[in-house]
């Protein structure tokens, strides 16, 4: 199983369990990103991190190709 893999399994466990505990789905997903940018600063470095947040915030939409591609 790859690392993406891994993550996509559990925040789909995770989802299941917001209708179960009562908790809106929209904030739990807000509060795991804060969780998760906040783990990896706390592993790479918040320079890190920000470069990788900043990437992924570049790159949301599956209908372009990942922006240091495009012309």
């Amino acid at each position: 199983m790859t690392p993406s893999e891994f993550a996509r399994t559990e925040l789909a466990a995770m989802l299941e369990k917001t209708a179960t505990a009562n908790v809106d789905r929209l904030a739990a997903l807000r509060s795991l990103l804060d969780a998760a940018a906040a783990a990896l600063a706390a592993e790479s470095g918040v320079e890190d991190a920000q470069n990788e947040l900043g990437f992924i915030a570049r790159n949301l939409g599956d209908d372009e190709d990942y922006s240091f591609m495009r012309p």
